[in-house]
């Protein structure tokens, strides 16, 4: 007997296949991969073949094979490879394919042979059927074969997904599956945060916050054992429960993002003048520490961007080196101009970085806690690369974590607080290459947690200051000379304009 819909001629096959055939080439494929030099171009060769795959875009993480290279190597104009600066994670991989990607719907394409690119027609279905904003690939929902493989491995997975589950209160059989399809507006509208594996559980709780349509179809897998190259351990399986919590919502947590809407620019001009007055004569020696930290990658003719009251223009201009110190405050131009006047080293501009011409390159641009101020970084990095000669350097020192990010940060005029793979990733977007990016003063993003975010406490009032400039600031700075610490209050990224192209 035949259905309604095929007795008024909807034939829900002939639909669903007229859904299929408006989907080719509709789609974005994001593959991070590290150190998958066996298996890249056969499975690169399997997306092209899929007629849905519109653009392959390829994230090499700092891979230390062959795989990077193999990518190169593809000729085909839907491919678009991108390299990492260093090994980031798989999150951060995914976080900059996203970025790039253009087309109606974006998947996740692990680049390794446990997923079937054949499967995508399987997987769009119900996007192009109009019933879904979100599609999971399930390895356990039944119906397709799979490798056997690791026992407690599926136990784990299937805890996690039930732990995901009772926070989301989705009903998912397989969150953590590599084979996750999105509206490219959807998927670009979040904000991924984590670097590693735990962009799965991220992901999943901030579907699901956002009240998207998710359906699950089954999918079929051919999983690798750690010999072949599996690279998700129990570690990240701990990460992934703090995910889970982390951005369910379970409980209230403390806004980390600046209310710039809102901030009148006076009050943070005006704030931001106090903290240079308690700042200029209480650090001396973080300001000599800073220094050090940029004159390796200074040239001879040097553009400082944002000099403030010109505690570092007077400390780099030496030894014959030309600064050009720039700021846009009123009065800190009054400032620059008193204490560099007749300076035969130092010319003081009013002027942004747009104003100064592409024609005069600089060989170095320096930043000391100026990007976290303006809103499009990206776009502001893409000018100083235009300013630069080739094999110049941008030296940036920021604020980092956004778990530091306090009301004083808002109150200052900080848009963000840097997570290092999220700076050295615009730098690699705005064109750089990154040979140096790591956090500075761990003891310092304790100090700062404690007095700011904690106590709402001014950190940088003279007394604090002074105080941990002369009894902290030696001895960390001889520690971390040594040793890069895992996390700190501030970031040290470079940028360097290839000398080829």
């Amino acid at each position: 007997m035949r259905s309604c819909a095929q007795a008024w001629g909807y034939d829900p096959a002939i639909m669903v296949a007229d859904a299929l055939l408006s989907g080719y080439g509709s789609l974005s494929v994001v593959m991070p991969c590290y150190n998958e030099e066996a298996t890249l171009a056969e499975v690169v060769e399997r997306v092209l073949a899929s007629p849905f795959t519109g653009e392959l875009i390829i994230v090499d993480d700092g891979s230390a094979d062959r795989t990077l290279a193999i990518a190169r190597e593809v000729r085909d104009p839907r491919v678009r490879v991108f390299a990492q600066p260093f090994n980031m994670g798989k999150g951060a991989a995914l976080r900059r394919g996203i970025q790039e990607a253009t087309l109606a719907f974006v998947v996740v394409q692990d680049a390794d042979l446990e997923y079937d690119p054949n499967e995508y027609a399987r997987l769009l279905a119900p996007l192009l059927e109009d019933k879904a904003d979100v599609v999971y690939g399930s390895r356990f929902a039944g119906g397709q074969d799979r490798r056997v493989l690791y026992f407690w491995h599926s136990i784990g997975n299937r805890l996690l997904t039930l732990f995901s589950n009772a926070l989301t209160n989705l009903n998912l059989t397989d969150m953590e599956t590599c084979y996750k399809v999105f509206r490219r507006e959807i998927i670009q509208s979040i904000d991924i945060v984590e670097d590693r594996f735990g962009f799965e559980p991220e992901i999943t709780a901030k579907v699901a916050r956002g009240g998207w349509r998710v359906y699950e179809v089954p999918v079929s897998y051919q999983g690798r054992t750690y010999a072949e190259g599996k690279k998700i351990t129990w570690r990240d399986g701990v990460r992934a429960i703090y995910c889970m919590v982390r951005y369910s919502g379970l409980w209230p947590r403390r806004s980390s993002l600046p209310s710039s809407t809102t901030r009148a620019f006076a009050h943070a001009d005006q704030a931001l003048e106090e903290v240079l007055d308690d700042l200029d004569s209480s650090t001396p020696n973080y300001a000599d520490w800073i220094v050090s930290m940029l004159e390796p990658h200074l040239g001879r003719r040097v553009l400082e961007i944002g000099a403030g009251h010109g505690t570092i223009t007077a400390r780099l201009a030496i030894d014959g080196r030309q600064v050009v110190a720039t700021d846009l405050s009123e009065r800190c131009l009054v400032e620059l101009k008193e204490r560099f006047e007749g300076h035969p080293a130092v010319e003081v501009r009013h002027a942004t970085v747009d104003d100064l011409t592409v024609d005069d390159p600089f060989d170095s641009v320096v930043l000391v806690n100026v990007l976290e101020h303006i809103e499009d970084d990206l776009e502001v990095l893409k000018q100083i690369y235009a300013r630069l000669r080739p094999g110049g350097k941008v030296v940036i020192f920021a604020p980092a974590l956004e778990a530091l990010y306090s009301r004083f940060d808002d109150e200052i005029g900080h848009v963000r607080r840097y997570r290092r793979s999220q700076l050295a990733t615009t730098l690699s977007r705005a064109g750089f290459a990154v040979p140096e990016a790591r956090y500075v003063n761990m003891p310092g993003a304790a100090a700062w947690w404690v007095l700011s975010r904690q106590l709402g406490l001014t950190p940088t009032k003279s007394y604090f200051a002074s105080t941990f400039d002369r009894l902290c600031v030696p001895a960390i700075r001889r520690f971390e000379a040594r040793r890069q610490p895992p996390f700190g209050q501030s970031l040290l990224c470079v940028g360097e304009v290839p000398t080829t192209t």
